[in-house]
């Protein structure tokens, strides 16, 4: 009866706060970040009460730069303009426990895909929210922060352990992460000196964890601890506008807010989609 109701009791956790978060809420202290890695905060915004950003992408097109966030409380996702609100997508029914948004970065032909942690689907809309259709999502019910990086679609796997690298309906393989220990929340990858670089959040250990991908092997870069005492890390975007990342976090509890970063991994460059979609 006393594991019983433990386990009440942190179901009701999750279901109250409706993130996705499958650990026990406790307090967590980020590890030391690695020297190589550096983070600083450019912009910082709290968002309007009543409102989540979870999981996290970017929009962006010449003139044009949003962050995309989910908000499965109000049914949509939510493109955020400098911390402003920009415009909404209607979420399916049926995605009602929506964490992440990878768009394909095509701002002619719009697709947009979204994971459950209640549903083992992927789904994905053609027309803005007009309809949307499902797929099997690799991650099943475990993924929650997603991205695309021109060829490839991404996912954390949440309890289920590293990260998935993807083709919706086609293929996929899981790449492990022996370093992140925690539940990841948010993942966002980026261009890194011809290859793919992935950048991964946790819920409640506050670090940024650095990846690369060449091609036939994931690599551990390092880490950053996140800037300030942040009580939840919910989403992570890559900017190729501005070569900014994005996250979404809680800094108390029922509060969300928005920052910019700006990142340095010492003595390596990173370089554009073009170098990557050309390397594959």
């Amino acid at each position: 009866m006393k594991y019983l109701f433990v386990l009440l009791a942190m179901a009701a956790m999750v279901f109250a706060a409706n993130d996705g978060c499958t650990e026990s809420y406790v307090s967590m202290n980020p590890a030391p970040s690695t020297d190589d890695i550096s983070l600083s905060v450019v912009n910082d915004w709290s968002l309007p009460s009543g409102t989540k950003a979870l999981g996290l992408d970017i929009f962006e097109a010449p003139g044009a730069l949003y962050v995309l966030g989910t908000d499965n409380t109000n049914g949509y996702i939510q493109a955020w303009d400098a911390g402003s609100p920009a415009g909404t997508l209607p979420l399916d029914a049926a995605n009602g426990s929506c964490f992440g948004v990878a768009w394909n970065n095509e701002p002619d032909t719009d697709t947009y895909y979204t994971n459950d942690w209640s549903n083992p689907n992927l789904f994905y809309t053609e027309d803005f929210g007009s309809t949307w259709t499902t797929v099997t999502n690799p991650a099943s019910s475990n993924g929650r922060g997603m991205d695309f990086d021109g060829v490839n679609y991404w996912s954390t796997n949440g309890t289920g352990g590293g990260l998935w690298r993807f083709n919706p309906g086609v293929g996929q393989e899981n790449l492990s992460t022996p370093e992140i220990s925690s539940q990841p929340s948010g993942l966002a990858v980026f261009p890194y000196m011809g290859d793919v670089g992935v950048a991964v959040t946790c819920y409640q250990v506050m670090n940024i964890y650095f990846y690369v991908w060449d091609g036939s092997t994931l690599s551990y870069l390092g880490m950053a601890a996140c800037p300030g005492s942040p009580y939840r890390s919910y989403g992570l975007a890559y900017s190729e506008t501005n070569d900014h990342l994005y996250w979404s976090y809680s800094p108390t509890s029922g509060t969300y807010s928005l920052a910019e970063l700006s990142f340095t991994i010492t003595s390596l460059s990173r370089d554009t989609w073009a170098g990557i979609k050309t390397a594959f």
